[in-house]
């Protein structure tokens, strides 16, 4: 009796030990998803900033990239460490209704943090594949299917500002900004000013940026207020392909640093390598 009880109590103890760090990546998943909601929460709500440049941007954008790290880093030690499946989907559900609640809970944030959940999912499946294929470990598989998953951050962040610009012009109407008008303005008015004789100039100055501000009214209104209402998806759009193509450039570093973890939980003890011995059949002329 004593001889089978203890290999029982050191496989509960085993089970108990990977279900706790288990628990610990899913903790860190569940985490970056509400603080990649909070991000998308600041999108929708300062959706001016995406159309007038600013300091504010900047950094707005910067704060965006860091959230998309930081979900790509933790995805990757998910889909590398937790096995089978389904505890990687558990792992992306959690973070998905973590996501909502950094968020909002709407009909369309709902809709897009379930296509978050299903492509987390088919990216977890399929760097599990990859590594199984793989006669060596490397986090080869993780940066070959990262770009499934970064889209679906890109669509959830774009969605936030789709809807904050939707609810925005609905309620006060689309406007060029000053900034853009001004920017626009300022090169000819110093080829007006340079033209125009020193008496009355300023009066001249006047009735030209009014001029200029009329006809820039007009122009909104016969181009682009016809369209007001495909603004919103048209700057979705623009904003998906701006952040993807920054992103796509520096994916190579979530990679990194998910490499760098990796070989940190090897050399504790958290993570290990598991060595296989397998029969192979080949078909050779003889």
């Amino acid at each position: 009796m004593e001889i089978g009880y203890k290999p029982t109590i050191e496989r509960i103890s085993a089970e108990m030990n990977r279900w706790a760090k288990n628990f610990i990546f899913i903790i860190l998943m569940t985490g970056a998803g509400y603080f990649f909601g909070t991000i998308c929460k600041q999108i929708g709500e300062f959706d001016q900033l995406l159309i007038a440049p600013s300091i504010e941007l900047l950094y707005l954008l910067l704060w965006i990239l860091l959230s998309l790290g930081l979900m790509l880093i933790c995805a990757g030690l998910v889909a590398a460490l937790l096995r089978p499946l389904w505890v990687s989907a558990i792992a992306f559900l959690l973070s998905g209704l973590a996501m909502l609640l950094g968020w909002q809970v709407t009909v369309v944030s709902g809709v897009l943090t379930f296509v978050f959940v299903l492509l987390g999912v088919g990216y977890a499946s399929n760097v599990m594949r990859g590594l199984e294929k793989q006669i060596d470990f490397t986090v080869r598989p993780i940066s070959q299917n990262q770009n499934i998953l970064l889209i679906g951050l890109i669509l959830v962040a774009c969605g936030s500002f789709y809807i904050g610009i939707r609810e925005s012009i609905a309620r006060e109407g689309f406007t060029i900004p000053d900034r853009y008008i001004e920017f626009l303005m300022e090169p000819m008015e110093k080829q007006f000013v340079l033209r125009a004789p020193e008496e009355g100039r300023q009066e001249m100055v006047i009735e030209f940026r009014e001029e200029f501000q009329s006809f820039m009214d007009g122009f909104f209104d016969q181009t682009l207020k016809p369209y007001e209402q495909y603004l919103p998806l048209i700057l979705s759009g623009g904003l998906f392909f701006s952040i993807y193509t920054v992103s796509g450039l520096l994916t190579w570093i979530p990679t990194l640093f998910v490499q760098a973890i990796l070989t940190l939980l090897t050399s504790i003890g958290i993570a290990k390598y598991d060595f296989e011995t397998r029969e192979v059949r080949r078909l050779t002329m003889e």
